[in-house]
């Protein structure tokens, strides 16, 4: 799933230039346990810096975000990862891709992230299932706030799946690494 994305990914980005309404894109839903398992690292951290650019073959746009790691969850992450996804803005040209993880400078964030085979990049695992904002709540607790929402669909076999939920943080973080131990993962 993570590595066919690209392809769907300038579909999509190719139906918003041309300017037909693409509000939603389709992806594999994911359990937790699957994006731990296929996670080499699960992190909490920070975004320090984020910059889109243009692909060597000036035909999509990209956007790497640059996250301070501040706890790893699951995994092995160092104390800065790049992190790279579809889309983004450079100049007057935008490429918007529904489901794919976004970036905004300072923002705390949960990561599931795999390195790409093919190039090396980090990326995050289920697109936007595996990234979540990490927000103050009302208790003064953090809170982990899933980044799928209605315009990702997510379609599975058994059609038993539900997006995932906000949560209080350390429940998430104790969720996670339970996973990690089932599944025989570092977990630190």
């Amino acid at each position: 799933m993570r590595r066919k994305g690209w392809l769907l990914a300038a579909f999509v980005a190719n139906i918003a230039l041309v300017g037909a309404a693409a509000e939603a894109s389709t992806f594999l839903a994911m359990s937790r346990e699957e994006l731990v398992a296929g996670s080499a690292a699960v992190v909490d951290g920070r975004v320090t810096q984020v910059r889109s650019f243009w692909n060597a073959e000036h035909s999509a746009i990209l956007t790497e975000a640059l996250v301070r790691v501040d706890d790893v969850i699951v995994g092995e992450a160092p104390t800065f990862v790049k992190v790279l996804t579809f889309g983004g803005t450079v100049g007057r040209m935008r490429i918007e891709a529904s489901g794919f993880p976004t970036f905004a400078k300072g923002e705390r964030q949960l990561l599931f992230l795999y390195r790409e085979p093919a190039d090396g990049s980090v990326r995050v695992n289920g697109y936007r299932l595996g990234q979540y904002r990490i927000e103050r709540g009302v208790d003064g607790s953090d809170v982990a706030v899933p980044m799928a929402d209605a315009g990702t669909r997510l379609v599975r076999a058994d059609k038993s799946f539900e997006l995932p939920r906000t949560e209080r943080l350390e429940d998430l973080k104790a969720s996670v690494r339970e996973d990690g131990e089932r599944l025989g993962r570092r977990v630190p």
